[in-house]
């Protein structure tokens, strides 16, 4: 792809999902360095953390006009699990701009039953000898249904509190099968739904699911670290994903980085790589506006 034309493109893109420091994980940045690195090279970032809202950490600091940041909660025990309160009062900070609330992610039980540790976070992901990490066996693992396949009512009750403040609803590292549930009855309540990369192999969600989501109203998330942090190089074969996004339709897919790590590109670096794969296996270049611009905005209501 021209260099000049992607640049210009990123700058006026928006990614939806990005890990930011300080988190439980190491990051790459804190708020104020992503701000530096990030400034006009693209419009706006989903600042993600597994432990903590980053409207916080968001509202804490001097905001630059050129790089549009949006705030998230992620439904995990370090945020008190299903907490309808920290919903509320993220919503509330974030003012105009919806936040996204994910779906648990390292306190999903598909999440710790594909995590082949018998730790809730391995050391290895660390590499801090004071990391103290905590058994596997300690936790009880978060469902979001229960045997009958409906949303257990904790999970009814964040949903109520994410339609009344406005806010974005992503799935987070639930299983599958969970996803399409809940999807479905937050699209039923009129909640903007981002399943979150379905293609990554702990999910493993069927291309027709997605499809079948996607005609309901949700938007399909694919990422370009799940692709560049795969265990095996044929993992997530790039034509698997460009049959798969045109079988969605580009006006139901969003692009994210999914960056954040310490050894990644940022994120408009990020997306830059992952576009130029795309393209090189030939997914039609006049389709990503609408996937990173226009789709984005919508979501935001922007």
């Amino acid at each position: 792809m021209d260099d000049n034309y992607l640049t210009d493109l990123v700058s006026k893109s928006f990614d939806l999902h990005f890990h930011i420091g300080p988190d439980i994980l190491p990051r790459k940045y804190t708020v104020e360095q992503l701000i530096e690195a990030e400034k006009g090279k693209i419009a706006g970032i989903a600042l993600k953390s597994h432990g903590m809202p980053t409207i916080a950490l968001i509202k804490s600091v001097e905001q630059d006009d050129s790089l549009k940041l949006i705030g998230s909660v992620t439904l995990n025990y370090f945020m008190g699990g299903f907490n309808q309160s920290a919903i509320y009062a993220s919503a509330v900070m974030s003012r105009d701009t919806p936040i996204i609330v994910w779906l648990p992610t390292v306190h999903a039980e598909n999440h710790l039953l594909q995590n082949k540790s018998q730790y809730e976070i391995p050391p290895e992901w660390i590499k801090d000898p004071s990391f103290k990490p905590r058994p596997k066996d300690n936790l009880k693992a978060i469902r979001v249904t229960d045997w009958r396949k409906k949303p257990i009512r904790k999970m009814n009750e964040c949903l109520d509190t994410m339609n009344e403040m406005n806010c974005i609803f992503a799935t987070g590292h639930v299983s599958w099968e969970e996803a399409e549930i809940i999807t479905l009855e937050a699209l039923d309540r009129g909640i903007k739904t981002i399943v979150t990369h379905p293609m990554q192999r702990d999910i493993a969600m069927p291309k027709d699911i997605q499809v079948k989501l996607a005609d309901a109203g949700a938007y399909i998330e694919y990422c370009h670290i799940m692709y560049l942090d795969r265990d095996n190089p044929g993992d997530y074969p790039l034509k698997e994903q460009i049959d798969c996004m045109n079988d969605i339709g580009a006006d139901k897919v969003v692009i994210s980085s999914d960056s954040g790590q310490r050894s990644n590109p940022q994120s408009s670096e990020s997306i830059k790589k992952y576009l130029n794969l795309l393209a090189g296996e030939g997914m039609d270049e006049s389709l990503f506006e609408r996937i990173l611009v226009d789709n984005p905005r919508k979501i935001l209501g922007l």
